[in-house]
């Protein structure tokens, strides 16, 4: 039960690497002399190459863990078997498939195995004959799903569950917390390939909150909220197309601050992001899971600005991966992140980028306050956090920038789900907790029919999406 190794192969790594690291700062010129600056933010950025052909990516393991209860009778369950045999249709004999459907409890419905021609066949014609039961058994379906997925002999290294549902855990394992234990668990398998877990909330009674934290027990989970019959293809679609353009895994970026900016007073004191390691306060990790083709990502962090005129860097950082285009380990050189600080008052310009990176990161807590307040049944004042936030973005130096523009969109439709607690509960929960991830990640969580011009959406995710519309 070995994955294929991957090998180190330090001279190919560079040629083709792909991920490239940048790192800026707000301001590049801060004067010793500059008013009240004793600290500033760095932005380090890691963008994804483009897809080479599609015969070279990387072949996959997917295991639906699909929903038949009750609820899903009728027209929910007709989708779900179209979307699944549209699915079949887009891998090759690289690929491996499985279905667990799960209700009272789980069974296997298709074993996990290569998609043979006749594979194919056999998983279509058991797609067509899904039929539904009775209750909603979430963990036994997550549990038969891992355990599927690690029984392989033979296992590729992008591997993934999606995770559909229509309603809330009544049997089985029903606490929110002891459900993403069991999933961190069966998931989190040391010396095996990392799996993903994708949640998709069919309809407005599912609970957002605990799919969206058990898409965050894995590395790249994502949550997608299907409010209607007509968007589960192509939230299947969206997220399909990212699995198949993973080019990077096990991505971890390593923020360092060197010996001598250490003398001259340097510390790193904050780090933006859920997956932070503070080693001391000179040195942090940052896990950031897979990367998609075309995927841009930022991290930000707080650092103290040094005593004097350096003439090391401020802070150097390096991203270590796996390539699963190139077959091997990576590890990239320093990138260092210079900061003048001559005599007098002196402040260059801030970097748009900084500034655009930092404003998402303020919205994305506003809408974690925001979240906070609503839950408690403050819809006044969490609504009026979202407007203060979509004010700033309305008002920001850079508003017309794609990232804030889909910022707008998004914090406007949060506000709309505001408007009364039914609202709020119905629709309003479930956007909130998809918005909050998708900006927090960079990454779509949006069926394809929903918003076709989404900022995050890369042109594998549009090309296969509009094979499931």
């Amino acid at each position: 039960a070995v994955p294929q190794k991957f090998t180190i192969d330090p001279l190919k790594a560079m040629k083709n690497t792909s991920l490239n690291l940048k790192v800026a700062p707000r301001q590049n010129v801060i004067g010793m002399s500059a008013g009240a600056a004793v600290t500033t933010q760095v932005c380090a950025t890691l963008e994804a190459r483009e897809l080479p052909d599609d015969d070279q990516r990387a072949p996959v393991d997917i295991l639906v863990a699909l929903d038949v209860s009750a609820s899903m009778s009728g027209n929910k369950v007709k989708l779900c078997q179209s979307t699944l045999e549209l699915l079949l249709r887009q891998l090759t004999s690289n690929d491996s498939f499985g279905l667990v459907a799960f209700s009272d409890d789980a069974t296997i419905e298709i074993p996990i195995t290569k998609l043979t021609a006749s594979a194919r066949t056999a998983a279509l014609r058991k797609v067509k004959s899904l039929v539904t039961r009775c209750s909603t058994n979430i963990s036994a379906g997550i549990g038969l799903a891992a355990q599927e997925l690690q029984s392989m002999n033979v296992k590729n290294e992008v591997r993934s569950i999606f995770l559909l549902t229509d309603g809330h855990a009544n049997r089985g394992v029903v606490n929110p917390d002891d459900m993403c234990e069991l999933a961190r668990n069966c998931l989190n398998v040391p010396n095996c390939p990392p799996i993903s877990m994708h949640c998709f909330g069919y309809g407005t009674n599912h609970d957002a909150g605990l799919l969206r934290t058990l898409s965050s027990c894995t590395q790249g989970g994502t949550y997608y909220f299907v409010q209607d019959d007509s968007a589960v293809t192509g939230a299947f679609g969206d997220a399909l197309g990212g699995i198949l353009s993973v080019v990077a895994q096990n991505t971890v970026l390593n923020i360092q601050v060197p010996s001598t900016a250490r003398e001259a007073g340097v510390k790193i004191l904050e780090v933006y992001h859920d997956n932070k390691v503070r080693i001391d306060d000179w040195n942090f990790k940052v896990s950031l899971g897979d990367f998609y083709a075309e995927e841009s990502r930022d991290t930000l962090f707080q650092i103290t600005l040094s005593n004097c005129d350096l003439t090391s860097a401020h802070v150097n950082v390096t991203v270590s991966y796996m390539d699963t285009i190139e077959k091997a380990l990576v590890t990239s050189g320093e990138e260092p992140c210079h900061i003048a600080r001559p005599e007098g008052n002196s402040i260059s310009a801030p970097s748009a980028h900084v500034e655009v990176q930092w404003f998402r990161v303020n919205a994305v807590q506003d809408m974690k306050r925001a979240n906070d307040l609503a839950s408690q049944g403050n819809l006044e004042e969490a609504k009026r956090s979202i407007e203060t936030s979509l004010e700033q973005a309305q008002n920001h130096a850079y508003t017309s920038h794609p990232m804030i523009c889909q910022l707008k969109t998004d914090l406007d439709e949060v506000k709309s789900g505001l408007r009364s607690v039914s609202i709020y509960d119905r629709v309003g929960v479930k956007n909130m907790h998809s918005t909050m991830l998708s900006h927090a990640q960079q990454r779509c969580t949006r069926s394809a029919g929903d918003q076709a011009s989404n900022h995050y959406r890369s042109s594998k995710k549009s090309m296969m999406g509009r094979k499931f519309m």
